[in-house]
């Protein structure tokens, strides 16, 4: 009897060795997880999962773990990163919907799935070849929400118990700690993109302004009433032939760094670069009353840049230039055109082609606006110039006469 109560108790001193052995292991391993990703870059965040996933397959001996993340946009999950024990057959990448097959189903319950025998479950999708084993599938949460799963797999079935299942879902805890870290990471190099594209537009404080708003950075069009500034070099196609084309380039640079800042100074949005030509809108994102007022006085002050600029261009010993300006104002289509990966943003209608064929009429240091522009002044504004009407005209691409006005400036 003594020698049985002995027995008993030097198996359960036995067990809770182990016990706390097996907790010592885990706590390693957790710990080293945790230092994985203290020594990585976050630019480098496929390298830091795959660095983890090696760091448990190797504490654990399971045959292959993999993590897959769910992109919110496409509620598709997909494979970012997989560490296999050698001799493992490598699997065709897997796309799975939002409550798709095993993992699709995790993500939508936030529940741990156990699938002792993987060839018995009807939501296992077989896909390629020796899909035999067990799989033990957890979600990965972030602030309450699944956004993504960690695969542990092994070749034998039944392979995981209640203990792994547990052991399992702290890793996964652990592992939300970076999951969570490369999305802020990828928010933030969306962000600084869509930054840098809107930069193209518009000056630096406005971009930074808009870069939060849907209507400037995703696909899509908008209704909206803006006035289109046209600047044009006059006869620049024989100049360009009649100089070397290093002094062309130089010039034509020179004269963009002097008409750029005007336009941003005056809050306009830089649409486009028409060879020697600049065409900047005023009305976008959202149009004031004041917008044709902004475009006459950035005109007014481009021709006066440019002026300056030309006397410098012959203190230097380059060739001179003038140039026409043409102003409407209209309704026009206005969004980014193009894909999710490569975009423009830029307007679309009449007034577009309307300032380009009222630039095209314009003289030498002229500026030149449509009635509707003069007419959508606000009685109160100071524009500081006059008008002087031209009579009728008809212009390349517009069906009906037009009577536009030329601005007369100090």
């Amino acid at each position: 009897m003594e020698r049985d109560i002995l027995s008993i108790l030097k198996d359960r001193i036995v067990s809770l060795e182990e016990g706390y052995e097996q907790k010592i292991a885990e706590l390693s391993l957790l710990k080293e997880l945790g230092e994985a990703l203290k020594g990585t870059s976050l630019s480098h965040w496929n390298q830091l999962f795959l660095r983890q996933l090696d760091i448990i397959r190797r504490a654990t001996g399971i045959h292959s773990i993999s993590v897959m993340l769910l992109d919110e946009q496409t509620q598709n999950l997909y494979v970012v990163s997989a560490s296999l024990m050698r001799n493992t057959p490598n699997r065709p990448p897997i796309l799975l919907k939002r409550g798709q097959g095993i993992a699709g189903k995790v993500v939508e319950t936030g529940k741990t799935l156990y699938i002792p025998d993987v060839t018995k479950d009807p939501n296992f999708l077989n896909r390629g070849t020796n899909q035999e084993g067990s799989l033990a599938c957890v979600p990965i949460i972030s602030e309450g929400r699944s956004i993504g799963v960690i695969n542990f797999r092994d070749n034998a079935p039944g392979a995981f118990g209640p203990n792994d299942l547990r052991f399992f879902e702290l890793i996964a805890d652990q592992l939300s700690i970076t999951a969570s870290l490369v999305r802020t990471y990828q928010d933030l190099l969306d962000l600084e993109k869509k930054r840098m594209n809107l930069s193209r537009y518009f000056s630096r404080g406005l971009a930074e302004h808009l870069v939060a708003d849907d209507r400037m950075t995703g696909l899509g069009g908008q209704k909206k009433m803006v006035t289109v500034v046209f600047a044009d070099i006059t006869g620049f196609t024989t100049l360009g032939e009649n100089n070397p084309v290093e002094q062309v380039v130089e010039v034509l640079n020179r004269y963009f760094e002097t008409v750029v800042p005007i336009i941003f100074r005056y809050g306009g949005m830089l649409d486009k670069f028409l060879g020697d030509g600049v065409m900047a809108v005023f009305g976008i994102p959202d149009a004031t009353e004041m917008d044709p007022v902004n475009a006459i006085h950035c005109a007014v002050d481009i021709q006066r840049g440019v002026k300056a600029l030309k006397e410098r261009l012959v203190e230097e010993g380059l060739f001179p230039i003038e140039v026409g300006v043409g102003i409407a104002t209209g309704f026009v289509i206005a969004g980014n055109i193009g894909t999710a990966e490569q975009m423009n943003y830029t307007v679309i209608g009449e007034p577009v082609n309307l300032a380009q064929r009222l630039e095209s009429v314009s003289s030498p240091c002229e500026i030149v606006v449509s009635s509707l522009t003069t007419d959508a002044i606000p009685r109160h504004a100071e524009v500081g110039v006059a008008f002087e009407p031209m009579g009728s005209i008809r212009v390349k691409g517009i069906q009906k006469d037009m009577y536009p006005l030329k601005v007369t400036y100090a």
